[in-house]
């Protein structure tokens, strides 16, 4: 056998091993992501600080202190935090009398410029918009919280700037909405 044929046959050995080295990787990785997609079944981020008696919830209108003069953000905010509660499942949902009580009220919206350097024309703005929730239990007649949350939206002032700014508070609610539906079926 010559020198030729001897590493033909050396670089089909090798070729065959790292054929078997890549299914053989492949198919661990395979088993890695079955067994992950079993584990997160096993995680949920609702109910795990609910208390069990618990079984209800009444979403009160939210109120609207901001003096900013547009009602449809608190209509808004109260349409997003029902929906939301509604999708996780954690609560049956009442109009009233539910074994707890959550109120929330919109305390501030705030425009802001954005970081510009001189001699720049504005692009864009900031809002921030606050709010204060309860998150109360009314089978045992006490509060179970009171937090104050805040968030943001960015938006472009160079055209439609008023509707362009209405779709950032809208941005700015959503993302409230979700840190009270975290703070609530989460406990944080």
């Amino acid at each position: 056998m010559s020198n030729r044929d001897n590493m033909n046959k050396r670089q089909r050995k090798m070729n065959f091993y790292s054929l078997i080295s890549n299914v053989l990787s492949k198919i661990v990785l395979l088993i890695c992501m079955i067994v992950m997609v079993q584990f997160s079944g096993c995680y949920s981020f609702t109910g795990g600080s609910v208390p069990d008696h618990l079984k209800t919830l009444q979403i009160a209108p939210v109120g609207d202190n901001s003096g900013y003069g547009n009602p449809a953000f608190k209509d808004k905010l109260s349409q997003q935090l029902f929906q939301k509660f509604k999708n996780d499942n954690s609560f049956s949902l009442l109009d009233r009398n539910g074994n707890a009580r959550l109120n929330v009220s919109i305390n501030g919206i705030i425009d802001q410029t954005t970081v510009i350097n001189p001699g720049e024309l504005e692009s864009e703005r900031k809002i921030t918009v606050s709010c204060d929730a309860e998150y109360f239990d009314a089978v045992k007649k006490k509060q179970i919280w009171k937090k104050q949350f805040s968030n943001y939206g960015i938006y472009s002032v160079t055209s439609n700037a008023q509707l362009n700014r209405n779709a950032a508070v809208e941005t700015a609610l959503d993302r409230i909405s979700d840190d009270i539906l975290m703070a609530v079926v989460s406990g944080w």
